[in-house]
């Protein structure tokens, strides 16, 4: 594929000297509407205009393709001449402002000299306040026109390529010198945040001694105010290092809680499944002494019944026992505990009283009776607390109690009659 050589327009009405342009050196500022377009003048100069068809205002540098031009000419640590046409300009950004001093503070001498030209008024003390930031190893003037603009630097190209002093480095009058340092003072603090320098002050004698100790005062100020800013940062910095301590400290002890808990829940769990195997056990053993007694009952009534030489009133008697003890025991099987004398009674005259209850509800009036709260039962019944209250409602009714009757007054009530 065939290389497209850059467009070269006609030579510089001012220098003779050949413009070179390239479609990707120009960049569009979307927000405030122009485009920033670059172009070369001979081998060393860079030419910078912006294209708008209205006024507009400086919103950040082109720094990145400026410094790519510069590479692509070949010209980054030689002498290097800027142009930049203002034209359309009526204000500069704090953020232009603040690039351009990071350009020729921190990044280096890009370029060797910088001349703007069709400064309007409006921001003549902008670029008055460039002229007067700028480092020694670079210079900034201001031109009216292209061609004024063009002559400046070939002038100084002569002369310090000739090893003379440049025409603008001959001596300025004190007036012009006390404008340079006011305007440097401003730019300094306001543009790069440059406040430890103290703003150098005229003679006692001249009239502009109080503006100069007024910026004085307010350079102090604004130290003062960093100064303040800064302690409150760190403060607070402080105070949230501390806080994040704190709340690490309160963390780690919940977490030492938590594990402390978790443990001693594994404990209780290991104990309780200990007593519950325990008591399965013993259920397990009554159960089967309960089966074994009803097993010897129902011979011995078997025997009773079956021997006729005993005295029928005494034999009813006996029979009558033991069909007892034989309920009894199938009781005792049929709640999986023990009972009392006294239990044995209270259901025997519960199931007298209110033939219509079912298992399930005896064993719950007999829990009742024993003092039992709901989740006992629910535990011992292996049931749902909400599935006990509804049988205990049922219970009640079953009972044909009133509202304000209470089951278990009702059934010690039962037992004393």
């Amino acid at each position: 594929m065939k290389k497209q050589n850059p467009q070269r327009l006609q030579n510089c009405p001012v220098t003779g000297l050949p413009v070179i342009t390239k479609p990707h050196w120009s960049v569009v500022h979307e927000q405030a509407e122009y485009t920033a377009v670059f172009e070369a003048i001979g081998p060393d100069i860079v030419h910078a205009r912006v294209v708008a068809d209205h006024d507009t205002w400086l919103d950040y540098m082109d720094s990145e393709l400026f410094g790519a031009i510069c590479r692509e000419l070949g010209i980054i640590g030689s002498a290097t001449y800027v142009m930049i046409n203002l034209n359309h300009i009526r204000k500069v950004s704090l953020t232009y402002k603040k690039d351009f001093a990071n350009l020729v503070y921190n990044r280096g001498p890009i370029f060797t000299i910088l001349v703007m030209y069709n400064v309007h008024p409006d921001i003549l003390p902008v670029a008055e306040g460039v002229v007067a930031l700028c480092p020694e190893n670079s210079r900034v003037l201001i031109a009216d026109d292209y061609r004024d603009a063009a002559e400046k630097i070939m002038a100084f190209k002569r002369f310090t390529e000739a090893g003379g002093m440049c025409p603008d480095e001959a001596p300025v009058c004190s007036a012009e010198l006390t404008k340079a340092n006011f305007h440097n003072s401003l730019a300094r603090m306001c543009w790069i945040d440059m406040l430890e320098l103290p703003v150098p002050l005229p003679s006692m004698a001249s009239e502009f001694l109080p503006f100069f100790q007024a910026i004085e005062e307010l350079r102090k100020d604004m130290l003062a105010k960093e100064e303040e800013h800064r302690k409150k940062i760190s403060q607070i910095k402080q105070d949230g290092k501390q806080r994040l301590e704190e709340n690490k400290i309160l963390l780690n002890a919940k977490l030492d809680l938590h594990t402390k808990n978790a443990v001693r829940f594994e404990h209780d769990r290991a104990t309780l499944n200990d007593i519950i195997a325990g008591k399965e056990t013993e259920l397990a053993r009554i159960s089967a002494s309960a089966k074994e007694k009803a097993d010897l009952l129902g011979k011995i009534y078997a025997q009773i019944n079956n021997t006729i030489d005993i005295v029928p009133e005494q034999k009813n008697l006996l029979l009558g026992n033991c069909r007892k003890m034989i309920d009894t025991g199938s009781a005792e099987q049929q709640f999986r505990m023990e009972l009392t004398e006294a239990d044995s009674r209270f259901l025997d005259l519960l199931k007298k009283m209110h033939p219509s209850l079912s298992e399930k509800e005896l064993r719950l009036s007999l829990l009742i009776k024993l003092n039992y709260d709901t989740k006992e039962i629910a535990r011992t019944a292996g049931l749902t607390i909400r599935g006990i209250e509804t049988t205990r409602y049922r219970l009640h009714k079953k009972l044909g109690l009133q509202k304000h009757q209470s089951m278990k007054y009702y059934f010690t009530s039962l037992c004393d009659s």
